[in-house]
């Protein structure tokens, strides 16, 4: 009814009640007691929910899986640290968008409420989603419908729009950059020989891999990555502060005098493109800090 403006809260909703329980291993009995403890008005609440507006669900189980929330502690890498999931009757009616107009950021500790914030300007009567999966940012339409199991209809999702096919391949390139920074997939996993392979040249993969990639290419990466998600609508206050690390780290460990103008002169450009076009000129420098980086890598790789 009123204008948004980008970070600013949405919503704060405590939840109905929790279960902590890994969310594969939540029952039915483990639901039907949680239930039984709330007061008749929570109950009747719970029980007006309905499967897509289309009649009850078909068991207690579904109803959670389908209007739940990971409450979970996460460490600082993003790793979840115990099992916490809530059912909140307001949050789950908003819909879904690959090109969200709001985001339901993870936080570090356990949550009592959750809060979603806007992550661009949302004008009166434009309607507010979120994403349901955090890691759509690094997959195809094809991939996030199959993980949807329905059609979404955003912009992004469009057959045959000219922004859905660039959309694709700046997404598939957003995961193919996460790999070469973490050597690791979405699914934590490292890539093998199965499947459609992420990174197909053959020293560059090997670098990864044994986290060998220079200096340059981590700056390069953090930036292109950052600018990509950027065109996509998708680099909300949130995500850039997450992912920040990748080109901050990197930024502060060039030691070759050269390098480290370029470095600062990118970092000086207003936006992430601009930053992007600038660090081009580090494109296959060595630096003096090299070694030292892929052994800090490896380190922080073994904890």
């Amino acid at each position: 009814r009123r204008r948004i403006d980008r970070g600013a809260l949405i919503l704060s909703e405590e939840p109905l009640f929790t279960i902590r329980e890994p969310h594969a291993e939540i029952t039915n009995e483990a639901l039907m007691r949680a239930l039984q403890k709330l007061p008749a008005s929570r109950k009747r609440s719970f029980l007006l929910l309905r499967d897509n507006a289309s009649g009850a669900f078909r068991s207690l189980g579904h109803a959670f899986a389908e209007n739940s929330f990971n409450m979970a502690s996460e460490d600082d890498t993003g790793r979840q640290l115990d099992c916490l999931h809530g059912l909140f009757l307001l949050h789950s009616r908003f819909n879904h968008s690959c090109s969200p107009s709001s985001n339901v950021p993870a936080t570090g500790g356990e949550i009592t409420h959750l809060q979603s914030f806007a992550t661009r300007d949302i004008v009166p009567g434009e309607e507010i989603t979120f994403s349901y999966a955090a890691d759509f940012g690094c997959r195809t339409r094809e991939e996030r419908h199959r993980e949807l199991r329905f059609v979404c209809n955003c912009e992004t999702c469009q057959s045959g729009n000219p922004f859905q096919e660039l959309s694709d391949m700046r997404r598939r390139l957003v995961r193919g950059l996460q790999y070469l920074q973490v050597r690791a997939d979405l699914d934590g996993r490292r890539q093998d020989a199965t499947g459609r392979p992420l990174i197909t040249d053959p020293q560059l993969k090997p670098a990864a891999d044994t986290l060998r990639i220079p200096l340059w290419s981590r700056f390069i990466y953090g930036l292109l990555t950052m600018s990509l998600l950027e065109q996509e609508g998708l680099l909300d206050d949130f995500m850039a502060e997450r992912l920040s690390r990748n080109v901050l780290v990197p930024f502060a460990m060039f030691k070759t005098e050269s390098n480290v103008q370029v470095a600062k002169l990118a970092m000086a450009q207003q936006d992430w493109l601009g930053r992007l076009c600038v660090a081009f000129q580090l494109y296959g420098r060595a630096d003096a800090a090299d070694e030292a980086m892929a052994t800090l890598f490896r380190a922080l790789s073994g904890r």
